[in-house]
């Protein structure tokens, strides 16, 4: 007794199934080259806006401080005991000028006796 072994397929009676797995090769095709177009597209203008040859040549220094800042995060940093020292640090020098002026305030509604046309500080 002999045994098929031809791929006979999935399909309805008297229909190609060879033909319905290229027309859906050929629309994944399509599907995809629009997709690249598309990404491609806003990669173009993804770069427009935001111009980074330009900046680098205006501004190298800051560039690559923000790289290292941004590596920094990536890298783990953020929550770090460095990272809440430095916030701690710059709370404090952060804070520095508006307490002063705090200050500034209340002393100045306080009458010492020097008016303001002298010009004593």
């Amino acid at each position: 007794m002999a045994i098929n072994t031809e791929y006979q397929g999935f399909g309805n009676e008297g229909e190609k199934p060879a033909g319905e797995a290229f027309e859906h090769a050929s629309k994944m095709v399509e599907e995809a080259r629009a997709f690249g177009s598309a990404v491609s597209g806003s990669v173009e203008s993804f770069t427009r806006a935001v111009d980074l040859r330009g900046r680098v040549q205006r501004n190298p220094i800051g560039m690559v401080l923000g790289a290292l800042g941004v590596g920094y995060v990536l890298g783990g940093g953020l929550f770090s005991p460095t990272t809440a020292r430095l916030l701690r640090v710059g709370m404090r020098l952060a804070l520095i000028p508006i307490i002063k002026s705090q200050i500034g305030n209340i002393a100045g509604g306080v009458d010492d006796g020097r008016s303001p046309e002298s010009g004593a500080v």
